[in-house]
């Protein structure tokens, strides 16, 4: 697999550490030299210096044939129009990293028209993913389903725990909480909950829809 990566900041280095681990074929395109000798000595992978919405630089990147795209340099600005140019140069998908709030709300009316296959915001996911901690302090893990509109929470049932011993009536009349417990893992065991009591062994696992 063919990926691009244009800007060899904090982000795009470290996209750049990672997908050249897993052996992907990686072109990294940065105006700053010096940052692509240290990336060429350190990493397996293949530098162009220039301008990422450059196309002659796309052209030398090879980004025609390139299977992704990610623009992540420190203007959204650049990284969207460098997109849109992999893409009429025939990348076959591209993600711009946009941090301005405004044009992060704006994107679904303009995504189409840049052919981008997808936005991200660093610092929005960030803190949703901080929110999220904090909405669910006692879950040992989290897992969001349909673009974060449903969460699957997995709650340990420890000693003491006020839950412990209630079925799962009990729990919804007693604590007057909507949700839907979905399985229970008890031991090694996985089952579908009927009602039976819990128990401070028990792995709870709720679905919530936002």
């Amino acid at each position: 697999m063919k990926i691009v990566i244009i800007g060899d900041g904090k982000v795009g280095h470290k996209l750049t550490a990672q997908l050249s681990e897993e052996d992907y074929d990686i072109v990294l395109i940065d105006q700053n030299t010096g940052k692509l000798k240290d990336a060429v000595n350190q990493l397996d992978i293949f530098c162009i210096p220039g301008n990422g919405a450059d196309v002659e630089v796309q052209k030398q990147a090879d980004v025609p044939h390139a299977d992704l795209v990610i623009a992540c340099a420190s203007m959204d600005e650049m990284n969207m129009l460098s997109c849109l140019l992999a893409k009429r140069l025939g990348a076959k998908h591209t993600i711009a990293r946009v941090r301005n709030p405004i044009y992060y709300r704006q994107i679904d009316f303009f995504k189409e028209d840049l052919h981008l296959s997808m936005a991200v915001n660093p610092e929005l996911s960030a803190a949703n993913e901080i929110a999220r901690i904090l909405l669910f302090p006692e879950a040992s893990k989290v897992e969001t389903f349909m673009k974060g509109r449903v969460e699957l929470v997995e709650h340990v049932l420890k000693q003491g725990s006020p839950l412990s011993g209630l079925s799962l009536a009990e729990i919804g009349r007693k604590f007057g909480i909507n949700i839907l417990v979905c399985a229970v893992k008890r031991g090694t065991s996985v089952y579908i909950p009927d009602g039976a009591p819990a128990s401070v062994i028990d792995r709870i696992y709720n679905k919530r829809r936002r």
